[in-house]
């Protein structure tokens, strides 16, 4: 029952107002040119309809509050009035007798044409329930509505209608099933033997045309809305202003599940071919709106009006028209209208033989092969069943605008969700998320290109996908050009974008998603990049932006044999089941770059990292050809579904010709040939030995003992050097070594004849490898900029604020989200800005900066993030094979590459262990008396005597944590398990102990169950002493570090008391005490084996959560969306952690379930404030009960409170996510100061 209340709160909502008049409760509301009134009593609960202008009501029943359905009645002709239905035209309650039984039916609202002929029986139910049944009962047998046409036989249109106000999101919400029973002569021409309505006699044949000759046919819209005229249900012409708008992000946002809802409700199983499908629909509907926006021809125009044959033959014709204007591919159509001119000496004739041909032609047409297949069409039938798919699918975007200026990226984040995880390991496809094209094309130097050129860039995308990269820096360039050329002309740049894609379905996408953008001189080829194509210029290339596929199958075996030997690597596959299609399109933009071209490439990180053979050479090349400016490491959250770990690699191909590469190899042959001349001469015309002095330097080996190799006779000195016994040790492992030694004509020699040969052996396998390696040093250090290294947080939860959006996989919520905003002009990251490409403070303003060469100061919130380093500090040097894998940390050297002398640190101070002192007298707290006692791994306790009063370095020398360097000062106790280091004048102490933790001590422990540091071994590391001021300098400038990182840890706390704040104290809003099982549901995860969890993530697993957190990946998951997790076995049972997306939850795990009304954000803090440690029981074995947890009391504020905590606990965490980059920057910075003074 619906009460006044109610009707009260639906008449405001539509605009009744108090009458003035009146005296008693009363609402009412004014219609038309001649003031017709309805009015509400509140007093008499009633309404009164405008009888005196015509209006009429056969009956009162459905003029009061008794039911709920007068409500309806009452919205509805509310509607009808406003859309300028005339009062005298609509009729509630008209009665007539159904069937032969002679019962009443009445249906609820009768509207008639200006002629007085019945137009439109509306039958109106109560929202839910009542109105999904009333529909299906209409399905099964017609029910009330199919006879009420049977009384009014005249009637052109009959709609099972409901509404109800939403008081929440302030609107009626109104479901309408409109269906047509007046017949569409097209169609019964093409079914002659069809029932059709005119013909039916009664209810039961009337409902057979319907069901059997229209298919069921209805419409959800067609009477109230904006583009349509009173008294005309639906139309027969749409137009493109009229009849369409400008998609927005919150369209884009539903679709996602509306299409798959589409395809589950019609059992389309094909969900590959369903998007090719759409995507073919885009193509036709870009085309008509291009062509024909007076007249579409993309959308439906109900069984009134069309029939799915016309239908089909539209989206045909457009088709053709599409793929012939966008990728030069001519498609065959043949029209109705080419059928019938094929008979034209025979038509005027009845000629059965042509009407034969005629039906064969149209079976050919449309039961065959078409483009608009979602199920297979190959008779009447399922050309009908498709039909429905098809139409619903075009209904979605019929009133859509596809094409202008704004952009819509909806086409990349809903390909990650349509395509096949199949199609994704075999071919590699992983599609660039927009916000991370923008940011390489927002961290490119545009402008200095553009700037520095007479004609448009070439631009290229050798594996554009969709085509996002393609269009982000089409969108970029007009306000360059504007700034930097003066011109608004865009067009002849637009055309010098190239987009190569080999997979033809992307292809097509990557071309409409360019004319929905508006940049129709995109050019995009359907080809394979790997191969010469007539339409791109080799080595003619400004600029490439691509995302390449990774480990593809069988690549080579699709190029042709000449194509595949234009490239180096080739020697490196062993078959042509090589899966390094990465490796071979990195080479490949060597071949498409010209001098001085700049690179933004998406690469697996394995391109760094990687020792096989064919990573190296690929590195190889890359040093060859390219200056590497900056590279970022992107999680793996960046790509959705995939884990897959990448890298930016940021590079401009090398200038100078003849390359440097050629030039270099040619001087350090020079070097090794015939070092007496180039000693003498200084190097000659180049004058260049200083750079083998500086790779000395580098690997720690003294010049004038190094000069010895160069000679072709190693001193002893050299060979007593860590890096060649390493070299002798090789040597004599190795096979031909081994062999040559057993050899009969070895073996025949003198000893002194054995002993020369072994010799010139060794000192062939050092030249051959210090040559390579001299080569590539001297590359590396032609890198004319250090490389930036750009690295976001490891924690899941920074992550995406790190990226600025997170992938969500709920119904109706499937894509990318972005955190601060609807859509991605609204992004927040560290990475760029959206609306501003020279913000200073963003990552890509950094990078252009490197690209020109100009002096980087980072600033401090970025400093987390981003650290520099020489390119050579990146390679490894020391090792016997150069391998060229590049560090993506700054790496800390024994020995800097430096103009100050070399010393060792025995020479600059004296080392001594400390004292041993009994465990039972270190105390743990400070006390008048005592003083700090440190041991290996830093402060002890405290104890009353003391071994050193002053300043100190101290290195742990046992334990897991040995070579861990801390700072004393003062009275203290040095233990036996901590170093001394007592630096003499020459040394400022606080200078020393910055060096000494640049060094990263650690790695020279040996001994594996207890590590240990030798002072021997530590009294020989060597590295260059800058003088007393300089040492000062350094002091200051790592201080300043160590301030930052003060501030940042005391931000750290603040934030994490501000949020202990916010979660315990509430504002506007009344807290409820409730148990915690009343708030959540709790259950155990699911147990899986240890031997089915996997270390390394990789596309086909999900994390796996346990009582301790992350521990690893496996192939199933348990959950999927966003749930806090506790642990409940174990010491660290109750801690508390919050997961997304898809995961495993182990039985060790108690997965947390807000009920509604509960936010899940604030919930996992709430759980974090409890400490829920604190009721663990069981000592061997700790563990929580959930039932013990669900009697847990907790104050619960309103959910609109709770949300307001979330938002403000995210701001904060924000916070804490800067210091942390704060924090962990520390160490490269202060390594930074080291290298750049040394």
């Amino acid at each position: 029952m619906i009460d006044a209340q109610n009707f009260r709160a639906l008449a405001l909502h539509l605009g009744f107002s108090a009458d003035p008049q009146e005296v008693s409760d009363v609402l009412h509301k004014i219609y038309g040119e001649n003031g017709e009134v309805i009015r509400i009593d509140f007093s008499k609960l009633s309404i009164d309809y405008p009888k005196l202008h015509g209006f009429k009501v056969n009956r009162d029943d459905t003029c009061n509050f008794s039911s709920s359905e007068n409500a309806v009645v009452l919205e509805c002709v509310h509607r009808l009035l406003e859309k300028g239905y005339k009062p005298q035209h609509i009729e509630l309650e008209p009665e007539w007798k159904l069937g032969h039984g002679g019962k009443s039916g009445r249906a609820d609202i009768l509207v008639r044409d200006q002629q007085g002929a019945a137009l439109l029986i509306i039958e109106c139910k109560t929202a839910g329930r009542e109105f999904e049944k009333a529909w299906k009962d209409t399905l099964e047998d017609g029910a009330q509505l199919i006879s009420y046409v049977e009384q009014e036989k005249a009637t052109q249109f009959i709609c099972l209608y409901a509404s109800e106000l939403d008081g929440k999101a302030g609107q009626v919400k109104t479901s309408q099933r409109i269906i047509s029973v007046k017949d569409n002569p097209q169609i019964l021409l093409d079914q002659p033997k069809a029932q059709s309505f005119k013909e039916a006699t009664n209810a039961k044949e009337r409902f057979k045309a319907w069901k059997d000759t229209y298919r069921q046919e209805f419409t959800e819209v067609g009477i109230f809305e904006d583009n349509i005229q009173p008294y005309q249900i639906g139309k027969s012409k749409y137009t493109f202003a009229d009849d369409t708008r400008p998609l927005d992000a919150n369209d884009i946002k539903g679709k996602y599940h509306h299409f798959r809802t589409i395809l589950r409700k019609h059992n389309v199983s094909r969900r590959e071919n369903a998007f090719e499908v759409l995507v073919n629909l885009f193509v036709c509907k870009i085309v008509d709106e291009m062509e024909h926006p007076d007249d579409l021809r993309f959308y439906w125009k109900g069984i009134a009006y069309d029939n799915y044959y016309d239908l089909v033959d539209r989206l045909q014709a457009l088709y053709k028209t599409g793929m012939q204007r966008f990728l030069d591919q001519d498609i065959v159509y043949v029209s109705n209208a080419d059928i019938d001119q094929a008979f034209w000496p025979v038509k005027k004739k009845r000629n059965a033989v042509k009407d034969e041909i005629k039906r064969l032609f149209r079976e050919l047409k449309f039961f065959k092969g078409m483009d608009f297949e979602f199920i297979k069409v190959f008779n009447q039938t399922y050309f009908d069943r498709n039909a429905k798919i098809l139409i619903e699918i075009i209904q979605m975007w019929q009133g859509y605008r596809l094409t202008g200026s704004s952009q819509n990226q909806f086409l990349g984040d809903m390909f990650e969700y349509f395509l096949d995880n199949g199609i994704k390991q075999s071919e590699g496809q992983f599609f660039t998320p927009v916000p991370i094209c923008k940011f390489i094309v927002s961290s490119l130097p545009l402008e200095q290109l553009i700037a520095n050129t007479s004609e448009p860039l070439k631009v290229i995308d050798y594996a554009c996908g969709s085509g996002h990269f393609l269009t982000e820096y089409a969108a970029q360039l007009p306000a360059l050009l504007q700034a930097h050329k003066q011109q608004a002309n865009t067009s002849k740049w637009y055309a010098g974008i190239y987009g190569i894609e080999k997979e033809d379905r992307l292809a097509k996408v990557a071309k409409v998603s360019a004319f929905m953008y508006g940049f129709n001189d995109i050019q995009i080829l359907d080809a394979d990049a790997l191969v010469r194509h007539p339409d791109i210029t080799e080595a003619g290339h400004d600029i490439l932006v691509a995302n390449p596929p990774f480990a593809v199958e069988d690549f080579l075996q699709t190029v042709p044999e000449d194509q595949r030997e234009r490239y180096t690597l080739l020697a490196n596959a062993n078959d042509l089941g090589n899966k390094n299609v990465e490796c071979f399109f990195l080479e490949r933009a060597q071949q498409l770059l010209k001098p001085g071209a700049v690179m933004g490439v998406i690469v697996p990180n394995s391109i760094p990292s990687n020792k096989d053979g064919m990573h190296v050479a690929t590195r190889q090349i890359l040093l060859k050809y390219f200056d590497f400016v900056a590279i970022t490491e992107l999680g793996g959250s960046t790509f959705g579904k995939t884990e897959t770990k990448t890298v930016v690699l940021f590079m401009r191909r090398k200038s100078l010709r003849p390359e440097a590469a050629e030039h270099l190899t040619n001087r350090v042959q020079d070097y090794f040939e015939d070092w007496a001349t180039e000693a003498q001469t200084g190097g000659g015309e180049y004058q260049d030995l200083d750079t083998v002095r500086q790779y000395c330097a580098h690997i720690g080996v003294a010049f004038d003992h190094y000069t010895s190799l160069l000679q072709g006779h190693p001193s002893a000195e050299l060979l007593a050097t860590d890096m060649f016994k390493d070299y002798r040790r090789a040597f004599d492992e190795a096979t031909d070594t081994k062999k040559r030694i057993t050899s009969k004509d070895f073996q025949k020699q003198s000893p002194e004849s054995q002993q020369i040969e072994l010799t010139q052996r060794f000192t062939e396998f050092c030249r051959e490898r210090e040559q390579n390696k001299l080569f590539y040093y001297l590359l590396a250090a032609n890198n004319p900029t250090p490389v930036l290294l750009i690295k976001g947080p490891s924690d899941n939860k920074y992550k995406q604020q790190f990226l600025g959006y997170e992938w969500t996989g709920g119904k109706g919520k499937e894509g990318i989200r972005y955190l601060d905003g609807e859509s991605v002009r609204d992004i927040a990251t560290p990475l760029f800005d959206p609306k501003d490409r020279n913000n200073p403070s963003k990552i890509s303003h950094i990078i252009r900066q490197a690209f020109s060469g100009e002096v980087l100061q980072i600033p401090s919130e970025l400093q987390g993030y981003v650290t520099q380093a020489p390119l050579v500090d990146l390679l490894e040097f020391g090792r016997v094979e150069f391998d060229a894998v590049l560090s993506l940390s700054v790496k800390r050297s024994l020995t800097v590459a430096s103009q100050w002398p070399l010393v060792r640190l025995a020479d600059i101070s004296e080392l001594r262990a400390g004292k041993f002192v009994s465990a039972n007298a270190i105390k743990p707290e400070f006390f008048e008396g005592t003083h700090p006692c440190y041991g290996g791994n830093g402060l002890r306790g405290y104890v009353e005597s003391f071994t050193h009063e002053g300043e100190y370095s101290l290195i742990g020398r046992q334990g897991a944590l040995c070579g861990n360097v801390f700072f004393a000062k003062g009275k203290f106790h040095a233990t036996e398990h901590a170093v001394v280091v007592i630096a003499n004048p020459n040394a400022h102490k606080k200078w020393l102990h910055y060096k000494l933790i640049s060094l990263d001590l650690n790695q020279y422990a040996t001994g594996v169950a207890q590590p240990g540091l030798s002072v021997e071994r530590l009294k020989d590391l060597t590295f260059g002493l800058p003088p007393f001021n300089i040492q000062q300098k350094i002091v200051a400038e790592c201080e300043a570090i160590d301030q930052l990182v003060n501030a940042a840890k005391a931000k750290i706390e603040q934030a994490k008391n501000e949020i202990g704040d916010a979660i315990s104290h509430y504002s506007n809003g009344t807290v409820i005490n409730k148990k915690l099982g009343a708030i959540c549901e709790m259950n155990a995860g699911k147990f899986v084996s240890a031997s089915d969890i996997k270390d390394v993530p990789a596309t086909d697993l999900y994390p796996c959560y346990g009582g301790n957190g992350l521990r690893g990946y496996t192939k199933t998951f348990t959950h999927e969306g966003t749930y806090p997790l506790i642990g409940r076995q174990g010491a660290l049972c109750g801690n508390v952690c919050l997961v997304h997306g898809k995961f495993h939850a182990t039985e060790h795990a108690v997965v947390v379930n807000a009920f509604a009304q509960v936010d899940a954000f604030w919930l996992y803090h709430k759980l974090m404030e409890l400490n829920l440690n604190q009721y663990a029981t069981g000592l061997a074995q700790p563990g929580l009960s959930v039932k013990r947890l669900e009697d847990l009391m907790v104050s619960v504020p309103p959910i609109a409170v709770q949300q307001k905590i979330a938002s403000q606990i995210r701001a904060i965490e924000q916070t804490i996510t800067a210091a942390q980059a704060t924090i962990a920057a520390a160490p490269a910075q202060k390594q930074a100061i080291l290298q750049k003074y040394l």
